[in-house]
């Protein structure tokens, strides 16, 4: 994007912060958007800027999360669907991107996506990213090691 400012919000920094006049793009987690405990000064003042700037693009990874159970408050009874809600209406922005890398859930909460987020866009092979360079080569290897009796009796509980 020509022009335009990029701001990505992690834990450890929030580079390129600019004026509240200029539309751009932010990129952050939902983690770092929907977090709810308490913020450093600096972090606090870093998302009242960000809070304060109408974006053009908000771009959160990790939207696998937004079902889980660390993100619905049981004290007030609020579903995943209203704490998405909530994120991105603090953050105003005119179009809004989720990305996930692991659009697969071992609960049941996987179709959820579809309606707090919106449907698939692009899906991307990975041996095709790893062929391209994308990503590093991987190897997978099955490694069989012995449990003692006790060990393998608390594995099966669980």
């Amino acid at each position: 994007m020509q022009g335009s400012p990029v701001v990505a919000f992690t834990s450890k920094e929030s580079v390129n912060m600019f004026s509240a006049s200029t539309a751009g793009v932010l990129i952050s987690t939902y983690y770092m958007m929907s977090y709810s405990q308490e913020r450093n000064a600096e972090m606090e003042e870093r998302m009242k800027i960000i809070r304060g700037i109408d974006w053009g693009l908000l771009i959160l990874d990790e939207v696998q999360m937004v079902p889980a159970n660390q993100f619905r408050k049981a004290e007030v009874q609020m579903v995943a669907a209203n704490q998405f809600r909530k994120v991105t209406s603090h953050i105003k922005s005119r179009c809004k991107l989720g990305l996930t890398a692991t659009l697969v859930r071992e609960d049941d909460r996987i179709t959820e996506l579809n309606y707090l987020i919106g449907p698939k866009l692009y899906e991307a092979n990975w041996l095709d990213l790893t062929t391209q360079g994308y990503l590093a080569n991987v190897q997978c290897i099955e490694v069989w090691c012995e449990m003692t009796p006790d060990f393998y009796k608390e594995y099966l509980a669980r």
